[in-house]
């Protein structure tokens, strides 16, 4: 790693561990210059603003979350247990390991937030990739009805279960992770069998 890499990623490392302990709003450069031994300038040397610098602290986040998950779902089998986890983990993560991204999304300042666009829609697409691999695979099996298309179908369980196509605005993140793990296999039950009793 060069040094300019190296300079900027310690920068990013104290900014994440910065603003997950204050939050976007009470977090300033001055206290990450402090931290990282380094002139305020430095800091916008690398990145233009608080905001581009929290931006890239999510940016960073999300690619260890996609990391993470292509590593885990590899060591899970079977079909519905890859559709299980795909559907649990993500929002599960976030509110665990992500708060600073929820609590960020709501504080930064409106005229900033067309640039988090990219970000969303880079997110969903990784999202999507994802649950494509798994769809196909239940495809390949026989396990999956061929009556909606693969990619309709992913798209409303992404959009709809995970979502991903809107803000997320959570107040109470111990109250969402209790809804989720108690709705979560109604939701399974919906998704892989349907409303419709058969035979």
């Amino acid at each position: 790693m060069n040094q300019t890499r190296e300079k900027k990623q310690i920068i990013l490392d104290i900014a994440t561990r910065i603003f997950s302990r204050y939050g976007y709003a009470k977090t300033s450069l001055d206290e990450i210059a402090q931290d990282a031994k380094i002139a305020k300038g430095t800091i916008y040397y690398y990145f233009p603003s608080k905001e581009d610098l929290f931006l890239n602290v999510v940016k960073a986040q999300a690619q260890q979350f996609v990391q993470e998950m292509h590593g885990s779902l590899s060591k899970v089998h079977g079909f519905e247990n890859k559709l299980r986890y795909f559907m649990q983990a993500p929002m599960i993560y976030v509110c665990e390991k992500m708060p600073l991204w929820v609590e960020g999304l709501k504080a930064i300042p409106f005229n900033f937030q067309q640039h988090f666009d990219g970000f969303r829609e880079e997110n969903r697409g990784n999202m999507l990739s994802l649950l494509m691999e798994i769809i196909h695979e239940g495809i390949e099996q026989g396990l999956v009805s061929d009556r909606i298309s693969a990619d309709r179908l992913c798209e409303v369980i992404n959009d709809w279960f995970l979502m991903g196509n809107l803000s997320i605005v959570v107040v109470d993140f111990d109250e969402l992770l209790l809804r989720i793990k108690r709705d979560h296999e109604t939701i399974m039950q919906l998704i892989m069998y349907g409303i419709v009793k058969r035979g």
